[in-house]
C-alpha cells in the first residue's frame, strides 16, 4: 500500500503539471485542446519518471537507461490513451475538455500507468537482473 500511496501522490503532482499545461496552452495560447492534451502528458511524464524512480518506487539503485526505455513505452501508450480519451469524451460525450481530462486521467492511472510502472518499469526483478549481468566479453 505504501508504494501505491507514493505513486498516487506522484501522479497527482504530475497530473497537475499536465493539466496546467493543457489549460494554459488551450486558454492562453489558443492551442487546440487535443494537441495540448498530448503536450501536457509529455510535460507531466518528465517529472513523473524522476519522482517515481527516486521516491515512489524506491528505484534509485536501478540503472536509469533501461528503466527509462520501459517508461517511454508505457508513457507513449498513456499519452495515446489520454489524447484519444479526452477527444472522444469532449467530442462525443459533449463534456468540457477539463472534465474529460480529469475522468481520463483517473482511469488511465488506475488501469495503465500504475500497474505498468509497478510491474514493468520499476519492477525490482529488472533491477536485480541489470545489476547482476556482467559485461559481455568482446
Amino acid at each position: 500500500m505504501r508504494i501505491f500511496g507514493r505513486s498516487l501522490l506522484t501522479s497527482l503532482l504530475t497530473t497537475a503539471l499536465d493539466f496546467g499545461t493543457l489549460v494554459g496552452l488551450t486558454e492562453l495560447a489558443r492551442v487546440n485542446y487535443v494537441l495540448a492534451t498530448w503536450i501536457g502528458t509529455v510535460v507531466g511524464s518528465l517529472a513523473n519518471f524522476t519522482i517515481n524512480k527516486a521516491w515512489a518506487f524506491s528505484a534509485r539503485d536501478a540503472p536509469a537507461v533501461p528503466a527509462l526505455g520501459r517508461f517511454v513505452v508505457v508513457q507513449a501508450g498513456a499519452s495515446g490513451l489520454h489524447t484519444a480519451g479526452v477527444w472522444a469524451l469532449t467530442r462525443f460525450g459533449r463534456l468540457p475538455y477539463p472534465v474529460s481530462k480529469a475522468a481520463v486521467a483517473a482511469v488511465v492511472y488506475l488501469v495503465w500507468n500504475y500497474p505498468l510502472n509497478r510491474w514493468f518499469v520499476f519492477n525490482p526483478r529488472h533491477r536485480r537482473r541489470s545489476a547482476t549481468q556482467s559485461p559481455r566479453a568482446t
